[in-house]
């Protein structure tokens, strides 16, 4: 089962790089069991995915099991809230 973390930003959004960098520790923290993508909207692939995506707001983050969505967060979550979902992702799949 593979876990990846896909984080949408953009260079002038402000919540952005909070949201990576919480994204980057918690995949750190589970190697091998959760990775981290960013999707940067400031590239025409980016803004082709988050469209296929439907993502509106950033940042958001999805948690995808096997390519799948699974949860979505948007706007810049606390620590304690993305921990919590991607713990109910992997458990679910458990």
């Amino acid at each position: 089962m593979a876990t990846e973390l896909r984080v949408f930003t953009h260079p002038s959004c402000a919540g952005c790089g909070p949201a990576v960098a919480l994204a980057w520790e918690l995949a750190q923290g589970d190697p091998g069991r959760v990775t981290l993508r960013t999707v940067s909207l400031e590239q025409e692939a980016g803004l082709k995915e988050a469209f296929a995506s439907d993502v509106r707001t950033i940042p958001t983050i999805v948690i995808a099991v096997d390519g799948r969505e699974r949860r979505r967060l948007v706007g810049a979550p606390t620590p304690q809230a993305l921990r919590e979902a991607v713990r109910e992702v992997l458990e679910a799949g458990a």
